[in-house]
């Protein structure tokens, strides 16, 4: 990441606390809509929406910008949009593909690869993946041998998206359908977690892996066959989660929130849980704490607080997608 900064001061004229700011929109999901939000207009502080799409039972939402789609996931199934047609002022719905899932993915999330979507159902212990743009018909991944607490992602290496795995004792990855295969590595973690919290590859061929033990949280990284590993967010063990752009930066959220990349700001906002955080292409962050949803400047250390405006529902996932 630190090889990167120099391109972030080089976008800092046109992102972060520059004007003028790259064109996008917000897609913030909560269990009954979508909403969509012009990104400068949450950034001046307001909350209304472009559109709202009804999604009844919506567990999660990633946007794919190399294709230009939006997934969408629910209990049942998976609904890719194209998003060509989308501005900042119009975001037409249109008719998605829709593919059946094969188990309850109730309390599921979705992970992007490079040419596969990963649809992992920890209650139903199972994960799908599914080929990039248009989705076909779901492949099991093979989970034999991981914890039933893993979390999962993929890494993308050699034009092949891996299973990337997080469980309370090591991180590694291995052929999503075939475990005794190469690639595959696996590291221990030490210490061990007691929760495996997320999972992300950070598109540089690292993986980024988030944790409790009972004292704290912890964020372990594997770049090569290395694994490091740090404390973050003070002493506030609980539920936490990963934001990050390649080349913007790196945040951990949950109770507070703190900027690791392009610096590290220490432990913000420790009062505030949020539920859900993105780091825009833009230069700022965002994060959902019920209602409010604030947003910081990522360009100063500590990230600054721009604006807070109030929606009409909590959002629990958020996506980036710049527009025309």
């Amino acid at each position: 990441m630190k090889k990167l900064w120099p391109l972030v001061l080089l976008l800092a004229a046109c992102t972060g606390s520059q004007e003028p700011s790259l064109p996008a929109l917000v897609a913030a999901g909560s269990g009954e809509k979508v909403g969509f939000f012009r990104a400068k207009g949450l950034q001046g502080g307001a909350a209304a929406p472009v559109a709202t799409w009804p999604a009844p039972g919506l567990q999660d939402l990633a946007y794919a910008g190399a294709f230009r789609k939006l997934y969408l996931l629910f209990p049942d199934r998976l609904e890719a949009y194209a998003t060509s047609d989308f501005n900042e002022a119009s975001v037409p719905q249109g008719s998605p593909v829709v593919r059946a899932l094969p188990a309850d993915c109730t309390g599921g999330y979705l992970r992007l690869g490079q040419n596969r979507l990963l649809v992992h159902c920890p209650g139903a212990q199972k994960a799908f993946l599914l080929g990039l743009p248009d989705p076909g018909t779901p492949q099991e991944a093979d989970l034999t041998g991981l914890d039933p607490a893993a979390h999962l992602a993929l890494l993308p290496q050699g034009g092949l998206d891996l299973l990337a795995y997080l469980t309370p004792a090591a991180m590694g990855f291995r052929p999503a359908q075939d475990p005794e295969a190469a690639p595959r590595l696996e590291k221990p973690l030490d210490p061990p977690l007691q929760t495996p919290l997320d999972l992300r590859a950070d598109g540089q061929g690292r993986l980024l892996g988030l944790g409790a033990t009972p004292t704290e949280v912890r964020l372990y990284a594997l770049q090569g066959e290395v694994v490091s590993s740090r404390k973050v967010l003070g002493d506030f063990p609980g539920e936490a989660r990963l934001a990050l752009d390649p080349a913007v930066g790196l945040v951990v959220y949950g109770r507070g929130f703190q900027a690791l990349e392009p610096r590290d700001s220490g432990p913000q906002e420790v009062y505030t849980a949020f539920a859900a955080g993105l780091v825009g292409q833009d230069g700022y962050l965002y994060l959902a704490a019920g209602t409010p949803l604030s947003v910081y400047d990522l360009v100063p250390s500590p990230p600054q607080r721009v604006a807070a405006p109030s929606l009409d529902f909590a959002p629990k996932a958020l996506a980036f997608l710049p527009v025309q």
